[in-house]
């Protein structure tokens, strides 16, 4: 395969389509300089795929289109074509010749075609690479390829070897396998996380599942209990209701033919009832008491409980605040000296390293100069010795001025430093004064923060007081409210209002009785018809009663005043059952000739099942519970909803008069603790503020005081600097007078007779044999001053970053500071606290020990009241038991009623289910002996065990079911596949390994030969630096012309390193040859002799393969078969010219 020709048009100076054809062996371009003869190896380039813009000289791919110049304008596109002549097969292609075309525009867009048709890129470029002519293989060797080869690395020159070797295909097949093992080990991985996220799911999922299918049988099971058990109940319930009906009116109309009023026995125990009363009354006293303590004894525990809770944590912050602020303070001073001395370390280290750094660069001038001395003859090395000379005299006059610029430099600092001292003074002064100010302000701010806390608890128990004041008049209102709507509409307002106006009425009875907030609802009940009476006098009673009767009203009751206190006959009964007479439980205003008349027969109990037992007992008393409900020996009358009555009203008007009277007392306390409040807030803002104030003015001179020890401190190490500048300055001085010394001693010797001309040639390579002993030693003291240099900073780097750290702790330590006041004011308030506490707690166990005697009392006058009613119970007896068992039928009847309408609801709520559906509902299928009720409930007790559910948890599960197996399928075959990449890998490492081992001893092997033509009598080798990885190992080119010791390219000439660059090249060629070969200059720094051997080297491949030389050498001209000129007329393109040549006669 040859080249066969190039036809370039637009591109960079060929703006004219342009054709080359070229010929077999080799073929020479010439032409000037700027005429465009490298363009063409650019053009062979572009069009053979590469795409780095450096290989084409170029900033960016568009630059490779003609520009135009001032005669011809610019082009839109560049186009290059290739023809290979491809008739012996070389290319894998069935064709005798191959073109390949690349087109560029100005808008960036690119074609690639091959004979015509379009491809890609990556098409072309593995078509040259199976074809040996690939981007990597070296076939176009530019200007400056030969020095990039020269000053690669030994891993560059093994990607030589590689490429020529065929291993680079092989080495990108195996990056791309080492990709897709990369990516298929994420994908593993990912599919790993994707799987175990999926099988956590699946576990929560199943059990989800399995709640749901279990929650929808057991809600199946608990409908048809519900359903079956809920037909029964009505069933029981509709035939108890008509067996109820049918006795209820028989027993009324035998109620209505027995009720009789029945009067009550009243006995001679008012003496009894009068004591118990007020042993009641003493009882009630000693028990709202205890109440009252009990919650004050739990206020005090509390409010010990919780100071002691904050004193404890306080203690805490406060020892553990102190610890860390002591800790961070050492760690600061240690950190802070730290850097101090590392800072005076690294100045130190910096003018060690200058001193170093001017020694080294002395020693180098004058190693230059000895050298360059060594080469001169004698006159020359005169000339050179006095010019050398003047510039040592001109540099002592530099350094000179330089130290007189320093000391200059050096008062101004000194001047800079004395003020900063003076400013440093003042600021001391002030931080001092504002320091001790700030003292004051924190004292009297804290005294603030005590008085505000203090004025802040007592006004939270005033609105506590306040809001409980304001709850309680809330509620009395509330009362009355419900008592007046309730009473609203009964008698006649006309015959109340004349009653009360009517001479000889004392007042209303529920008044004069003085009823409690407690006790109302029993003395309205106990009054029954009678609490609406007025209490008339005895002597106007008829005339009250006349005067109501002449207007024609009526509708309103009186009671006449008695001249005596009557026996209350419960006394004693209540008494020995540990009871109370109600009328021992009235008020101390009460009327006690009332209450024994009206009230004398009742007994107050806890619960209507007490007062039914009792009454039994006593047929002659009745019995009352708080909440009204009546109990004679006829029967029971139930308490109203509400317990309205006259003596509830009146009640509920006295508690709201004292609920009134307490919260206009208690707001009078409130206002004037919330204005104490807010004036100590006020004070504490204030202060507050005056502290900040005077902190803020702290920390800005503080932070002055810091800037102005900085800028000191810079002043004095650049004193320092100065100082050491100085002395180098010195030194190097001293260095230069002794240099000037000797060199005039030396201009006189090569100036003298032949013999001291000798004597100076000797002293001079002694000189330079010292001076290069001493420069290394220089060398090697700089490295290791910059060591040093280096370590400090990166010393003084951490330390500053520690500071830093410990510095912004400690400031955030005393930003949060704990008042040990307010830890000994908490410790005060919890023992007052508890001493108080104690002391409430020994008042309620005397109180305990009273109100055990009082009820001891209390129940001995009970049973003597109770022993004085036996008789008129007996006569009560056969009224009140068909009355109980009317009211027994009524409740009954009633309460049927209700349960049949709840039965009815929760078979609509619960089942979803009319009466008629329950009615016919069958028995669910459970054993006989199986309680229904007792299965229901366990039913229900599982389902609300069972708790929420996903209805959907199944099909979630079995879609999460399926999505883990296609994962797992995946994974498989990911596995699969990742295990086939490390085989290919594998593969591809032995066969690139065998492959790059013959190559490498086979191109060792021709280099050696290149070598020997080009320097006979010379050795050359290339040396593999670790022979057990060959892969990775870089390749030395060793090269050792005849005659010389070094083995090294670098230390060999300009001419010998580019001949020994070149029989490396040619020796890769030689060993995988190419078809074709373009060489651009290569020979542009070799002379005549050194060209002569370059031309045996191309000798070597002329008969193997094609080769395009642009030179401007006469004798690489004239070694060539055809002869290509390129010229450029001013503001035009470039133009070829062809003309073959004759080798015969060139020869």
């Amino acid at each position: 395969m040859l080249l066969k020709t190039l036809s370039l048009a637009g591109f960079k100076s060929f703006a004219d389509r342009t054709r080359l054809d070229f010929e077999s062996g080799v073929n020479v371009v010439v032409g000037p300089n700027g005429s465009g003869k490298s363009n063409l190896l650019d053009a062979l380039a572009w069009v053979m795929g590469t795409q780095a813009t450096r290989v084409l000289r170029t900033e960016k791919m568009e630059d490779v289109i003609f520009a135009g110049t001032a005669t011809r304008p610019a082009l839109g596109r560049a186009e290059v074509a290739l023809t290979l002549d491809n008739s012996d097969g070389f290319l894998p292609l069935d064709v005798a010749e191959v073109t390949m075309t690349r087109r560029l525009y100005r808008d960036g867009t690119s074609e690639y075609l091959l004979n015509g048709a379009p491809c890609r890129l990556l098409d072309l470029s593995e078509l040259l690479s199976d074809g040996g002519v690939g981007k990597h293989q070296h076939v176009l060797v530019g200007q400056g390829q030969i020095g990039e080869i020269l000053n690669a690395r030994p891993e560059e020159h093994r990607a030589v070897i590689e490429e020529a070797a065929g291993v680079t295909k092989h080495r990108g097949r195996r990056d791309r396998s080492i990709r897709r093992l990369e990516q298929t080990d994420i994908d593993v991985a990912r599919l790993h996380d994707l799987l175990d996220a999926s099988r956590k799911r699946m576990r929560p999922l199943k059990r989800q599942a399995n709640a749901a299918e279990k929650h929808e049988s057991v809600r199946a099971d608990i409908t048809a209990l519900r359903l079956w058990i809920g037909g029964e109940a009505l069933r029981a319930i509709t035939t108890r209701l008509h067996q109820a009906e049918t006795e209820q009116r028989v027993l009324d109309t035998s109620i209505n033919n027995e009720v009789t009023r029945l009067e009550a026995i009243r006995g001679g125990l008012g003496a009894l009832s009068a004591a118990a009363t007020q042993v009641g009354r003493e009882l009630e006293r000693d028990t709202s008491a205890a109440a009252r303590l009990e919650t004050v004894a739990e206020r005090l525990q509390r409010i010990a409980q919780v100071s002691r809770e904050r004193r404890y944590a306080l203690e805490s912050r406060l020892k553990g605040v102190d610890e860390r602020r002591s800790d961070l303070d050492q760690e600061i001073a240690f950190l802070e000296a730290d850097l101090v001395t590392a800072r005076i370390e690294a100045e130190t280290a910096h003018a060690n390293a200058d001193r170093c750094e001017v020694a080294l660069q002395a020693l180098e001038d004058e190693e230059r100069s000895l050298a360059e001395q060594a080469q001169l003859p004698a006159e020359g090395l005169v000339a050179n010795l006095r010019g050398d000379l003047r510039a040592l005299e001109t540099a002592a006059e530099r350094d000179r001025r330089e130290t007189e610029h320093v000391d200059r430099r050096r008062l101004v600092v000194e001047e800079r430093l004395e003020s900063e001292r003076e400013d440093a003074r003042q600021l001391i002064e002030r931080i001092q004064d504002t320091d001790i100010e700030v003292g004051k302000v924190q004292i009297a701010h804290e005294a603030a923060a005590h008085e505000r806390d203090l004025a802040e608890q007592a006004n939270e128990a005033a609105q506590e007081a306040f809001a409980e004041a304001r709850f309680a008049v809330a509620e009395a209102q509330a009362r009355v409210d419900a008592v007046e709507a309730a009473l609203a509409g009964i008698g006649d307002p006309l015959a109340r209002s004349h009653a009360e106006d009517a001479d000889g009425v004392v007042g209303g009875l529920a008044q004069l009785l003085d009823a409690t907030q407690d006790n109302a609802a029993a003395v309205d009940a106990a009054l029954g018809s009678w609490r609406d009476a007025y209490v008339t006098t005895d002597t106007k009673f008829d005339d009250v009663v006349a005067s109501l009767k002449s207007a024609g009203l009526g509708g309103v009751s009186f009671v006449a005043e008695r001249r005596s206190v009557g026996d209350v006959p419960a006394r004693s009964v209540a008494t020995s059952l540990g009871l109370v007479a109600l009328a021992d439980t009235l008020g101390a205003n009460a009327r006690s000739d009332l209450a024994a008349h009206l009230l004398g027969d009742v007994v107050l109990v806890e619960g209507w099942s007490t007062g039914w037992d009792l009454v039994r007992k006593h047929p002659h008393l009745r019995a009352v519970t708080p909440e009204g409900d009546v109990i004679t020996e006829s029967g029971m009358r139930l308490a109203e909803p509400d317990g309205a009555g006259p003596a509830a009203m009146e009640a509920a008007r006295v508690a709201l008069e004292i609920a009134e009277t307490d919260l206009v007392s208690v707001r009078l306390v409130h206002d004037q603790v919330k204005q104490a409040y807010a004036e100590t807030r006020r004070t504490d803002r204030a202060a507050l503020e005056a502290l900040e104030s005077a902190e803020a003015l702290l920390a800005g001179f503080t932070e002055t005081l810091a800037m102005n020890e900085r800028t000191q401190a810079q002043g004095i190490a650049e004193l320092e600097r100065l100082d050491e500048r100085r002395l180098a300055l010195f030194e190097a001085a001293e260095a230069r007078d002794e240099r000037i010394a000797e060199m005039r001693v030396r201009v006189e010797q090569f100036a003298g007779e032949e013999r001291a001309r000798q004597d100076a040639w000797d002293a001079l390579n002694r000189r330079r044999e010292d001076v290069a002993r001493r420069r290394d030693e220089a060398r090697t003291k700089r490295q290791e001053a910059a060591a040093v240099v280096a370590g400090i900073a990166e010393r003084c780097l951490q330390t500053e970053s520690r500071l830093g750290s410990a510095q912004t702790e400690r400031q955030s330590v005393d930003t949060q500071p704990i008042d040990p006041s307010v830890v000994e004011l908490l410790s005060v308030v919890e023992t007052r606290a508890r001493r108080g506490g104690e002391l409430v707690v020994d008042h309620i166990e005397a109180l305990r020990e009273r109100q055990r005697a009082l009820r001891e009392r209390v129940g001995e006058a009970d049973t003597r009241l109770t022993d004085a009613h036996s008789e008129e119970r007996q006569l009560e007896r056969s009224v009140s038991e068909s009355k109980d068992r009317a009211n027994k039928l009524a409740i009954e009847t009633a309460e049927l009623r209700v349960r049949h309408e709840s039965v009815a609801e929760g078979l609509r709520r619960d089942a979803d289910a009319s009466e008629e559906e329950a009615l016919a509902a069958l028995r669910p299928e459970i054993d006989e002996d199986d309680s229904l009720e007792e299965i229901l409930v366990s039913r229900e007790a599982q389902l609300r065990r069972m708790g929420p559910i996903n209805p959907l948890a199944a099909i979630e599960y079995q879609e999460l079911s399926q999505e883990v197996d296609i994962l797992e399928g995946q994974l498989g075959d990911l596995e699969e596949s990742r295990n086939e990449l490390r085989k290919v890998i594998t593969a591809l490492d032995d066969e690139m390994t065998i492959m790059y081992r013959a190559a490498f001893e086979e191109i060792s092997a021709l280099y050696e030969e290149n070598f020997s033509l080009v320097f006979p009598g010379g050795r050359g080798q290339l040396r593999m630096l670790d022979p057990t990885d060959p892969l990775e190992s870089g390749i030395e080119i060793e090269a050792q012309p005849l005659g010389k010791k070094v083995g090294r390219l670098s230390l060999l000439s300009g001419g010998e390193r580019s001949l020994a660059a070149l029989a490396f090249l040619f020796a890769v060629f030689r060993a995988r040859p190419s078809p074709f070969y373009v060489l651009d200059e290569v020979e542009a720094a070799l002379d005549d002799a050194n060209l002569r051997r370059f031309l045996r080297l191309v000798d070597t491949l002329r008969g193997s393969a094609q080769v395009v030389i642009i030179t401007h050498q006469q004798q690489t001209m004239e070694a060539g078969d055809i002869l290509y000129g390129v010229t450029m007329e001013p503001g035009e393109s470039s133009r070829v010219l062809a003309k073959k040549l004759d080798r015969t006669k060139v020869s």
